[in-house]
């Protein structure tokens, strides 16, 4: 297989890449993920909104935006302490996620001080296990070609970006049906029956690793850093920064101008808007030729993604907002699948589920922060002001992007030779040891020829 030239043996791959996604075990636990992600997906809007209830948007938006960069922060951490010790932890910490749960519900339904129900969101995110990388790091496992790998990854990112289409429609209807405050507790409780589903499904199919063998010492970097001192990361972490800052802000403005506007019909839709482009966007990438380096395709997403974003600050009518987000949406599973296979080939053994964790934690940091700025300016009603918050985030993201492009333009493209691949000077600087401490990987995993971002 040469750098010019598509993978052999894709079009031959195709039976058994339909053969493992819907066989087992990948059938039942991507069914079991997309349930999972779903009612998780639910808690927070229902959160913001049983809490903008009993205590106002600005509050509620600050318990929010802090139980998002909690999630952010601490999810690396746990991933790190899921790699070294292994599958005893997840018991313990399923059982104390569902303990805190309780007790933010029964804050809730009591209409305790916020002060109170912050730290136990709190404490309740810092014990949820990280089933989702553990089940992300897992596919590489199963998948045993280059076509398999694009084709799981994609699948599973379109089943999340579905799950985020229903959680605002379930949302919505359990506002309307049960009110915020029930409607959170019973969102609760299918969340902890539904993660126990996983966490069985998980045990079951010996999904999460066993702890990796003691390895050679690491420098101080790589020691406190971890994957992010790998090269090439920096890179693939930079647009699910803009994108969770976009997206963080859009699911507090969204609640609270159609409750100004009383139009409260269209908050499922337009929250929903997103992944709804999510979906099409990627069941479109994974189904249609696109021959380039994972980085051009990258960079190309996240122009995608950021010039709908642009208009955000004109976007006073319900259906354009609803237009911008469904445009912008098309870009986010494609951006997720890349930077998945990006990272897959990028991180070792001993550091994947960590690596994998960061995708996610980078947009959540952004999401969090730019959530408490939202929820103080629609607090105070400055509508404008928010949109045009998101318009600056939208603005700096392209622009970063196209500075990229512009930077490495004069350099000599290297064709794709393979979804998962590597950049060749990031390949040449892991070190030796580095690489003898991985184990039998897939030809997605193992193929170096892109360039560095």
């Amino acid at each position: 297989m040469t750098a010019s030239s598509p993978p052999a043996g894709i079009d031959a791959e195709h039976p058994s890449t339909l053969r493992l996604l819907t066989g087992r075990p990948v059938r039942g636990l991507l069914t079991i993920a997309f349930l999972t992600r779903t009612t998780a997906a639910t808690l927070p809007i229902l959160l913001l909104l049983a809490l903008a209830d009993a205590h106002g948007y600005a509050r509620a938006a600050t318990v929010g935006g802090t139980y998002t960069l909690v999630l952010a922060l601490c999810a690396p951490l746990r991933s790190r302490f899921l790699d070294r010790c292994g599958p005893r932890t997840l018991l313990a910490m399923t059982s104390a996620t569902t303990l805190l749960l309780a007790l933010v519900a029964a804050s809730i339904h009591f209409t305790w001080p916020w002060p109170t129900t912050l730290p136990l969101v709190t404490a309740a995110t810092l014990t949820s296990p990280p089933l989702n990388a553990a089940l992300r790091s897992s596919w590489r496992r199963l998948a045993t070609g280059e076509a398999q790998l694009k084709a799981v990854h994609s699948a599973d990112s379109v089943l999340e970006e579905a799950g985020f289409v229903l959680a605002p429609l379930v949302a919505g209807a359990a506002l309307v049906l049960l009110g915020p405050r029930h409607g959170y507790e019973t969102a609760a409780a299918c969340f902890v029956a539904v993660m126990a589903l996983y966490l069985a499904a998980a045990h079951r199919h010996h999904l999460t690793p066993t702890p990796a063998p003691a390895a050679a010492p690491r420098n101080p970097r790589q020691r406190w850093l971890g994957p992010l001192s790998l090269p090439g990361m920096p890179a693939i972490l930079l647009p699910l920064l803009v994108m969770g800052a976009l997206f963080g802000g859009t699911g507090i403005l969204i609640p609270a101008y159609t409750q100004h506007e009383h139009a409260t019909a269209w908050l499922g839709p337009l929250l929903a808007a997103t992944s709804t482009g999510g979906v099409l966007g990627g069941i479109a990438y994974a189904a249609l030729p696109w021959r380039s380096d994972l980085w051009h395709k990258y960079r190309i997403l996240t122009l995608g993604l950021t010039t709908p974003a642009l208009l955000l600050l004109l976007a006073r009518p319900l259906w354009l907002l609803a237009t911008l987000l469904l445009i912008a949406g098309l870009f986010v599973t494609p951006l997720f699948i890349n930077a998945f296979l990006l990272t897959d080939a990028t991180a070792t053994d001993d550091m994947r589920i960590e690596a994998n964790t960061w995708i996610g934690a980078t947009a959540d940091v952004a999401n969090g922060i730019m959530a408490t700025i939202i929820g103080t300016l629609v607090q105070a009603q400055k509508w404008d002001t928010a949109r045009f918050t998101l318009t600056c985030c939208a603005a700096a993201g392209a622009a970063a992007t196209l500075l990229q492009m512009s930077r490495h333009r004069a350099r000599p493209a290297v064709s794709d030779a393979g979804e998962g691949q590597l950049p060749a000077d990031a390949a040449t600087a892991v070190s030796v040891k580095a690489v003898g401490a991985r184990t039998a990987q897939t030809p997605a995993a193992t193929a170096v020829t892109e360039q560095h971002p």
